[in-house]
Order: C-alpha cells, then sequence, then structure tokens
C-alpha cells in the first residue's frame, strides 16, 4: 500500500493534529504529538487525514 505522506507532513488523528515522524512501507506512519514530547508509532496510514 502506498502511502501519500511524508515525515513533516501534518495530519489528524481523532480529530487531534501530529506531524508526521517516519513513514513505513507496512502502510504505518510514526507520529509526533503537537509538542513533540511524545512519539507514537505504528498508526495505519489508513486511519490519518492529511491536513
Amino acid at each position: 500500500m502506498a502511502i501519500d505522506l511524508w515525515p513533516g507532513d501534518r495530519v489528524k488523528w481523532y480529530k487531534v493534529e501530529f506531524t508526521v515522524n517516519s513513514t513505513w512501507q507496512d502502510g504505518t506512519v510514526d507520529l509526533w504529538d503537537a509538542d513533540n514530547h511524545v512519539l507514537i508509532e505504528d498508526i495505519p496510514a489508513s486511519e490519518l487525514e492529511a491536513i
């Protein structure tokens, strides 16, 4: 599955804004929270909305 997201892109996940940290070939992404304090890993790209 191709991911049309890149590190640094802003996305929404469950109506909360995050910054993409990295994308993976398995269709998941890692996200930074708004303050770049917490890295959330292995989120399916299909659950994200680009903003």
